[in-house]
């Protein structure tokens, strides 16, 4: 006889404490309980330092926000900002004078603060790359020395070696009359800072800039028909050496092309000078030397080489300056310049007698000369120019003139910078090569590359993964480290402000535009790295 199956037990419900905590601790549950409470801290931060911010202002008093009808209001909170700033900036970029307002002195504070930052940048990153293959290298020397750099940059603090650099490099240095001349070129290591040569671009540099341009459309079509013919035929092709070979004739071309149809410099002269053109003027520095050879000029003492230098009236800073100066050097013809600020200046010195000629740009020479007394006794004579041209430091006195300089307060933090964080971005680099698996290397020195191009080919572009994040933090710490430039007293932002600050009396709000500022060159330098960290990343896949 079948037995009958007994019904199922009934399922006893969970209590309900268990169904509580199951859902609390359900991941979504507390995702979301996470977001809720952030927003809430947020509000209470935002509470919190908006009643201390006006508390704060409240303390000042309202003269913190005065408008200039003599009326309260927050929104009057940097009506100050357009006052005479009072006070000088010794390294501006731009023209500047103390009767400037505010908001100008603080825009060349701004300027400043990101000169060092983005010339540190560039520099760490050849610096920090550098050092952190040398650790690697098979050299015992070299990548000792590099790792004594390392330990050194890393265990000192910034600001003892800003000290250091500044008091015992830079102002250790010798006068200017006795600067350091590495290898003979034209740069001065002095007491003053670093003075090096610069390029000035004269009137036909636009003609020559247009040729540049062809050159690279140039580069980029070659490149995508070699590369055409190469998945065509299956034959590698040297692209990039056959582009930059033609970049170059094209560049060359365009320099040539340049000169020639621009003739927009002259030199302003006195018929009775005899002076008809550069030829001319070489005959006549031979005569007054009384040398057959203008090389033999250094055979006469300073002083007849004063007396017979050729008296030259130019507009200070140039490019007539540096281009009449370069071609009268070459030609070994001594000279002295005049330098004036403005042109009926250095015309006034000219008619005078001060100068032989006078040198600028023909139609600054054509107008001046209308104003001469008898304009039909003077010639303007055209003066080949290139499209670049050297602006060299020379000594003149007890000044340097011509090119461009470094102060010493910008070159003790620039360098300080770079080798500060330099130390840091090597031991990155060092970690970023080392992450690469050694059969990599292997396989590339199978396929017979050189060390070269093993390292330029096969490990650093894996390497630049680990590389990049880090990177970035190292650069936008180095950004906002060039505040401790107040410490030798080189004005950035920090330091303008600061002084404004103090003869103001307007703290809050120096402290919202530096925190601003700050947050934005962050912001900026983190998307370029960011996006370029993406960019290696697309190239890989």
């Amino acid at each position: 006889m079948a037995q009958l199956a007994s019904p199922p037990p009934e399922t006893q419900s969970s209590p309900v404490w268990r169904t509580a905590l199951g859902f609390l601790f359900d991941v979504r549950v507390l995702g979301v309980l996470g977001q809720i409470g952030f927003i809430i801290l947020v509000i209470f931060g935002a509470r919190a330092i908006g009643g201390n911010f006006a508390e704060n202002a409240s303390k000042l008093g309202e003269s913190q926000f005065i408008c200039r009808d003599g009326t309260f209001s927050y929104r009057c909170a940097y009506d100050f900002m357009s006052s005479e700033a009072g006070f000088d900036i010794s390294d501006t970029a731009l023209d500047y004078t103390n009767t400037d307002p505010y908001w100008y002195a603080f825009y060349l504070g701004i300027l400043n603060t990101l000169k060092v930052a983005v010339l540190g940048v560039i520099l760490t990153s050849i610096v920090g790359t550098t050092a952190g293959i040398a650790r690697l290298s098979e050299n015992w020397l070299i990548s000792k020395i590099a790792l004594w750099y390392v330990e050194l940059m890393r265990n000192t603090p910034l600001l003892i070696q800003l000290f250091f650099i500044y008091f015992g490099v830079i102002l250790a240095a010798p006068n200017l009359n006795e600067a350091i001349q590495p290898l003979g070129l034209p740069i001065f290591l002095s007491q003053r800072g670093l003075n090096f040569p610069s390029p000035q671009f004269t009137s036909s540099a636009a003609i020559w800039l247009a040729f540049l341009v062809l050159g690279i459309i140039q580069f980029q079509v070659t490149w995508i028909i070699l590369g055409r013919r190469e998945e065509r035929t299956g034959q590698a092709n040297n692209k990039v050496q056959t582009g930059l070979i033609l970049f170059l004739i094209i560049a060359g071309f365009g320099w040539v092309v340049a000169g020639a149809v621009s003739e927009t410099q002259g030199v302003l002269v006195s018929k009775a000078s005899r002076i008809r053109d550069l030829d001319s003027l070489e005959k006549i520095m031979l005569q007054r030397t009384g040398l057959n050879n203008l090389g033999d000029v250094d055979t006469l003492s300073e002083e007849e080489i004063a007396a017979a230098a050729f008296q030259v009236c130019v507009l200070t800073d140039s490019p007539s300056e540096t281009n009449l100066a370069k071609q009268l050097r070459r030609m070994g013809i001594p000279f002295k310049m005049h330098r004036s600020g403005r042109p009926d200046q250095a015309t006034a010195d000219y008619a005078e007698g001060t100068c032989e000629a006078f040198a600028a740009s023909k139609s600054v020479l054509a107008a001046e000369r209308s104003t001469l007394e008898n304009l039909s006794s003077h010639l303007i004579i055209p003066i080949k120019e290139n499209p670049i041209v050297w602006s060299i430091p020379t000594l003149e006195g007890l000044n340097m003139v011509g090119g461009s300089s470094f102060r010493p307060e910008f070159a003790a933090l620039l360098l300080t910078l770079i080798l500060f964080y330099g130390g840091t971005l090597a031991e990155i680099v060092r970690a970023g090569i080392q992450s690469v698996s050694k059969g990599q290397s292997e396989a590339a020195r199978a396929l017979g590359l050189t060390e070269g191009q093993r390292l330029q080919l096969v490990v650093m572009p894996q390497a630049l993964r680990v590389i990049i994040p880090p990177g970035i933090g190292v650069f936008l710490s180095l950004a906002k480290d060039t505040s401790v430039g107040i410490a030798i007293g080189f004005p950035d932002m920090y330091s303008v402000s600061f002084t404004t600050m103090n003869q103001s009396g307007r703290t809050l709000q120096l402290f919202v535009l530096m925190m601003l500022v700050y947050a934005l060159i962050s912001l900026v330098f983190s998307v370029l790295l960011n996006w370029y960290n993406e960019r290696i990343k697309l190239v890989e896949r």
